[in-house]
């Protein structure tokens, strides 16, 4: 919910921009262009970036053809934060433990 938030506080310009991004993850199921999306190295091992200038939103496929935005940063550095990363697996393990509770 945090990204989700965050997102909506972006301006109209940045927040369209991100929006074709997710649509075009939604249309095609990936994204070519390694400067806006990107699979995330050691430590975000099999997390995905969506990058729109300096708005980052992390996040991973999920069963079901989902792909779930966990954590949202503005990145103002080379080097993504290690706590953003962190914050995004944690927030996709517990999605992952409340459907394996409310399933079904």
């Amino acid at each position: 919910m945090a990204a989700k938030a965050e997102f909506e506080n972006l301006n109209d310009a940045d927040a369209a921009k991100v929006a074709a991004l997710f649509q075009r993850l939604a249309n095609f199921g990936t994204i070519a262009n390694r400067e806006k999306f990107k699979k995330l190295g050691k430590k975000g091992v099999g997390l995905f970036e969506f990058k729109s200038f300096q708005d980052r939103f992390i996040g991973d496929f999920r069963p079901g053809k989902r792909f779930l935005i966990a954590s949202y940063t503005k990145k103002k550095k080379d080097k993504l934060d290690p706590a953003v990363v962190k914050r995004a697996v944690d927030i996709l393990f517990a999605n992952d433990q409340w459907e394996k509770e409310n399933k079904g």
